[in-house]
């Protein structure tokens, strides 16, 4: 995966989606940088898609060390468990695939940036431990999009 492509995806979409000129609208230019910003998502998606199954599943989540998030067995498979449209629905048939859909994939790699970012802000010694009260937690939490 390239450098640049890895820059793109770690600015966010709230960047590309961005109404620049604050006209009310997105132009053509805008609408480009975002065009590009969701086709940058989807090489992504393939790029970590190994057997093709057009979901993300189990070891294929691993691949966010890419990103910098080395993630525990055990977070992965609460990431998995957590936007996985089928585990959420079971019992349902003609539902889903199992594994985790482009568009969840998305929302899951947001939401583990937009913690890790919020995590990191607290850690100011960068040793991966924080100490805050609850207020703090439920600050930081609540305070995400």
């Amino acid at each position: 995966m390239s450098v640049s492509l890895r820059q793109s995806l770690r600015t966010g979409l709230e960047e590309r989606a961005k109404d620049a000129d604050r006209s009310g609208t997105i132009g053509f230019n805008e609408f480009a940088g975002l065009w590009k910003y969701i086709k940058d998502w989807q090489n992504v998606f393939k790029h970590f898609d190994r057997d093709r199954s057009g979901s993300i599943a189990g070891a294929e989540l691993k691949a966010l060390a890419q990103f910098g998030y080395n993630l525990s067995t055990t977070l992965l498979e609460l990431l998995q468990k957590k936007y996985d449209a089928k585990a959420n629905h079971t019992g349902v048939r003609g539902g889903p695939a199992p594994g985790i859909s482009f568009d969840r994939f998305v929302r899951a790699c947001v939401v583990v940036k937009q913690l890790s970012e919020s995590f990191g802000k607290l850690d100011t010694d960068r040793d991966g431990w924080i100490q805050i009260n609850y207020d703090q937690f439920m600050h930081t939490v609540l305070s995400l999009p």
